[in-house]
């Protein structure tokens, strides 16, 4: 069970509202995650797994529930994605420099899986 801690900030994406918070993870470990309109389980979540590497984990259930219910052309999801990945972007510079000082922090704005939720969303095509 995670505990939020600290809001760091809110953005409307198209009709998705996420919120980023700093977590208290099981074990008392800190970590970071982004949820949508108020759901209790967290959409992306940024934990250490490894000594001295944070990495990311996707709610591929709720990214499916985003891709399945947008209604928006492909020209806007263009427009949500470019604005959703620059909002990820700055959480993670955020939390980077203040939580995961001494970590070294595997971003999803730098991994190969953004080009896959890319796709997805874009052509909301989930096969």
């Amino acid at each position: 069970m995670l505990h939020k801690l600290i809001c760091l900030e809110n953005l409307q994406i198209g009709t998705v509202y996420f919120s980023a918070f700093v977590v208290n993870l099981d074990g008392g470990s800190i970590g970071f995650a982004l949820f949508i309109n108020q759901e209790n389980d967290p959409i992306f979540i940024f934990r250490k797994e490894k000594k001295n590497e944070v990495s990311f984990h996707v709610n591929e259930d709720q990214f499916f529930w985003i891709v399945k219910n947008s209604q928006f052309t492909a020209g806007e999801r263009q427009s949500f994605f470019a604005e959703f990945v620059e909002f990820l972007r700055l959480m993670e510079d955020k939390v980077s420099n203040y939580v995961f000082k001494r970590e070294k922090l595997v971003r999803f704005t730098n991994s190969r899986d953004i080009v896959r939720y890319k796709y997805l969303y874009l052509t909301g095509e989930l096969n």
